[in-house]
């Protein structure tokens, strides 16, 4: 292998490589979609994507994120309400500059979801950040982008940054610091937004929902990817819909 070529841990679903200041991934049908779309975010000023360079037809090369992208566990400050609210505005920024895009000839990778307001990252939570100093200076990992509701995309951030689940991370907040930081959340991402009220408990409706459903995508993946750790995944996300179904 290259000696420049170095395999990037943390994904369960893709393999990625770093070359020097690129990064190159398997890519899919979904790749020239999500490459205009990112170019088009680009020119909406937003500088802390990872920008495409090109696609063979199965991998993908980007621009690398010069920052420290967190692994489970999760550092302890990931959890400060600084954090929280610093990934609720880029979030915010983020769907804004998605108004406008072309939707037609597109193609995804997950699926559609109604009402379309603006295209959801589907995947904005703490692993997917890059961090310097504590400060999240990027988000990566845009292959799973798809149209959808802002609270689509702002109750799995929730799930993953307050966090929504019933066997809290060591280090993470819990009881009454739950619906407070959904309330941060909600405040630093602007809950007049969208056509869907944006309310701590749509919020967690929103949320169950959006856990079944990456159960049952993990399952589809473990096997088309022979990954059968990826069926405990699927069971913890149910275990955590259940415990807010509950709650």
């Amino acid at each position: 292998m290259n000696d420049r070529l170095q395999p990037m841990s943390g994904g369960n679903m893709n393999s990625v490589v770093r070359d020097g200041d690129t990064v190159r991934r398997v890519g899919g049908p979904w790749t020239p979609t999500v490459h205009r779309y990112l170019r088009y975010l680009k020119r909406g000023g937003i500088d802390w994507a990872p920008e495409p360079i090109g696609f063979d037809g199965t991998h993908e090369t980007l621009t690398f994120i010069d920052a420290f992208v967190p692994a489970y566990p999760l550092p302890s400050w990931v959890w400060t309400d600084a954090a929280l609210e610093q990934g609720a505005r880029m979030l915010r920024r983020l769907h804004d500059a998605s108004i406008g895009f072309p939707l037609d000839k597109s193609v995804w990778q997950s699926a559609t979801k109604v009402p379309v307001e603006i295209i959801c990252h589907n995947d904005f939570s703490p692993h997917n950040l890059a961090f310097d100093g504590g400060a999240i200076v990027g988000a990566i990992d845009f292959d799973m982008c798809s149209p959808g509701p802002r609270i689509w995309d702002i109750a799995y951030f929730a799930t993953r940054m307050i966090p929504l689940t019933g066997e809290p991370p060591v280090g993470a907040p819990t009881g009454a610091d739950v619906p407070r930081r959904i309330a941060l959340l909600l405040d630093a991402y602007g809950s007049d937004a969208g056509s869907v009220p944006l309310t701590v408990e749509a919020v967690v409706q929103v949320a169950i929902r959006r856990l079944y459903e990456l159960a049952d995508f993990s399952r589809v993946k473990a096997a088309e990817l022979s990954k059968p750790e990826l069926c405990d995944e699927a069971d913890e996300y149910e275990r955590d819909a259940a415990f807010l179904s509950r709650a």
